[in-house]
């Protein structure tokens, strides 16, 4: 089971953390410097409450230009890799700012995006054990 929860280290980390067993965490970034505060405190509280991390994904990472295909980091070069390491965390993934998902999002219509899904698909591959037959 996956819980999506939000940022930072509050009571809904807190509460989910001593009341479910949870057999690891993924930390999500984004580029803000600002962010490093909110990852840094959240690593903290996951090492005190023996909660394995598997890994650090970075959101928001970039748009890919439409026409020439460039990234184009729109908050700044990304530090993913510099924070992944201060921390000892694994760098799994940067995804992109996909400016359609919201809209079909919002529109009820998601399954029509065309986000290239197959690094999310190799990430949870990598992370969900596979069940022996």
């Amino acid at each position: 089971m996956f819980i999506d929860m939000p940022p930072g280290t509050g009571d809904v980390p807190l509460t989910v953390f001593q009341s479910i067993p949870v057999d690891g965490i993924i930390i999500v970034t984004s580029p803000q410097e600002l962010v490093t505060m909110i990852v840094k405190k959240a690593v903290n509280m996951a090492k005190m409450m023996n909660v394995p991390i598997l890994g650090m994904v970075e959101n928001m990472s970039y748009v890919q230009c439409p026409h020439c295909g460039d990234k184009i980091e729109l908050f700044g070069e990304s530090k993913f890799a510099e924070t992944a390491a201060a921390y000892g965390v694994e760098p799994l993934l940067r995804l992109p700012l996909a400016p359609d998902l919201a809209r079909l999002a919002d529109e009820g219509n998601i399954e029509a995006c065309e986000l290239d899904l197959a690094p999310i698909e190799k990430l949870l591959g990598k992370l969900i054990p596979k069940k022996k037959k």
